[in-house]
């Protein structure tokens, strides 16, 4: 059987002396969080599957050229790999966001809820992007 491979998108934004990630909690997760990110098809680049889905789960449009570094792990079943975006680099994001929160009309059916964390502060974090989520983290706070 074929690993399954996810791909999404972390974006993330410097908010005064401190950084942001966004992350969703999914509608079957009672408390765990990750990032925006789902299953890429049989003819699909990685970059493509994570640009369309951060667009299906947040209705919010990635362009190639807003892709940084990327990131993966592997785990038994499925492989997740996620793409770093920078907010400030972007325009008119603020139109999606209340005090951090997704607006509920950009928010999939998938997820219950979509907000920004402080990296120093994270939610439980899905066992399958642990590893995933500590190795950003470092990134962001050594490169940022």
């Amino acid at each position: 059987m074929d690993k399954i491979k996810a791909y999404g998108i972390c974006l993330y934004k410097r908010a005064g002396a401190s950084i942001e990630v966004l992350l969703c909690k999914s509608a079957k997760s009672k408390d765990r969080w990750g990032f925006l990110k789902g299953v890429a098809t049989s003819d699909e680049e990685a970059f493509e599957t994570a640009i369309r889905e951060f667009k299906e789960e947040c209705n919010i449009d990635v362009e190639f050229k807003n892709l940084e570094d990327f990131f993966i792990q592997k785990n038994e079943l499925k492989d997740i790999g996620i793409y770093l975006v920078d907010y400030n680099k972007m325009a008119n994001l603020d139109t999606f966001f209340n005090h951090g929160i997704l607006y509920e009309e950009n928010l999939s059916l998938e997820n219950s809820e979509v907000q920004f964390f402080d990296i120093d502060s994270l939610p439980l974090i899905k066992k399958k992007q642990k590893y995933l989520t500590q190795e950003i983290v470092e990134h962001l706070k050594t490169n940022i």
